[in-house]
């Protein structure tokens, strides 16, 4: 079996020796024609030997100059200066063959003898045709390379792009993929929050039943409904504005001061530009959650969580501190390890979202409690600023 190039080779080869018996029986015709036309007509008209000389030389030159084909081709990669050379001597040796063929052949059919001071002018026809019928194959090969040369430059551009094209699609395809993965990361992340929530909220309105404290009871189940219903309503949302976060924790907090009552207190300090940033949704109900569990469920005494956010350059600062207990009697190297799945969730999604370019710093306070410092790139909402409502500020 042959390869493709072998293939493409050998096909070319053929074509090529077609091509060239097509212009070489075509050229000597041409050539009797001429020769009939020009001489043979106008000194013997009507003469039938004269006529059949004109022929029967231009086959004797058909079969004479074929060799100059094997000596081109011999040649064709020599040196050119060889090349001139030993074309041009084949060129002379092929004329005076063929002179001499075609002024025995005339005598033998004319009977004429030939004078051999007219020799020369026989022969400086042979070395003019002969010369031409070189010239003829050596420009034909070269245009012919030319060609082969160009479509094989056309091929391998065409190739290269296609090998281009295909790498953009498998780029694309990748980058596609890798998005999907992303947003799926992301949004599994988003969605481990809710049934989390709703077991310790549920937990607390069970407990408020039990107590039979059935109003308070109540108003928790409504308030558990309204964060659900705002939940749902954002549920498509990987990004939304930090104005929109704090919509949810003011109902989160809602719900949480039905069940601490006085012991939960809060603080918010906002900026007007820190509004309008986007932040991953649902991005801080965790935070506030590890703060009801390590803070405020931890003591008997009025808590307050306080909340800032400011923009300073490019970045984003969220900060939420408490005056619980904070991380007591454990090392803040070991205080990741304890926090539980609400700030694990937290810093996954931090990490699937910017990637490097984000900081969470949990540590005590140095007054006592507890903080946790957030830091993402500030990239604005695409809307603009509105009028904040003073109850989400607290």
């Amino acid at each position: 079996m042959l390869n493709k190039t072998e293939q493409t080779g050998l096909s070319s080869s053929r074509i090529s020796t077609q091509q060239f018996w097509v212009f070489h029986i075509g050229g000597w015709s041409a050539m009797a024609l001429v020769s009939y036309l020009s001489l043979t007509i106008w000194y013997n008209p009507g003469q039938l030997i004269p006529a059949l000389h004109t022929v029967l030389q231009s086959v004797l030159g058909l079969f004479v100059s074929y060799p100059l084909r094997w000596a081109g081709s011999a040649l064709w990669n020599a040196p050119i200066i060889r090349r001139v050379i030993l074309n041009g001597a084949a060129i002379i040796l092929a004329s005076i063959i063929w002179t001499a063929l075609r002024v025995t052949t005339f005598t033998a059919l004319t009977g004429e003898v030939i004078n051999p001071a007219d020799w020369g002018g026989w022969l400086y026809a042979s070395l003019t045709i002969f010369g031409a019928w070189s010239f003829c194959y050596h420009a034909l090969k070269y245009y012919r390379q030319w060609l082969e040369q160009r479509q094989l430059a056309t091929e391998a551009q065409k190739a290269a792009l296609e090998a281009q094209t295909l790498a953009q699609l498998e780029s694309l395809k990748r980058l596609e993929a890798e998005s999907q993965y992303k947003d799926a990361k992301l949004r599994m992340l988003k969605y481990q929050l809710n049934p989390h929530f709703l077991f310790n909220a549920l937990n607390s309105v069970t407990h408020l039943v039990r107590k039979g404290d059935q109003t308070s009871a109540t108003e928790m189940l409504v308030k558990i409904a309204e964060f659900l219903r705002t939940s749902l309503e954002h549920d498509d949302e990987l990004l939304h504005s930090l104005r929109d976060e704090l919509e949810v924790i003011e109902l989160y907090l809602a719900i949480e001061k039905s069940r601490f009552g006085d012991r939960l207190q809060t603080e918010f300090n906002v900026s007007d530009e820190a509004l309008n940033v986007n932040v991953p949704s649902f991005l801080l109900q965790p935070v506030y959650e590890n703060a009801m569990k390590y803070a405020v469920g931890q003591s008997l005494s009025p808590t307050v969580i306080s909340f800032s956010a400011e923009c300073d350059g490019d970045d984003l600062t969220l900060s939420i501190s408490d005056t619980g207990p904070g991380f007591h009697e454990m090392e803040e190297s070991s205080a990741r390890s304890s926090i539980g799945i609400g700030l694990r969730n937290v810093e996954e999604r931090l990490q699937s979202q910017y990637g490097a370019n984000y900081n969470l710093r949990i540590e005590n306070n140095d007054k006592g409690g507890a903080s946790v410092r957030i830091t993402i790139p500030a990239k604005l909402e695409s809307v603009k600023p509105v009028p904040v409502d003073e109850d989400v500020l607290g």
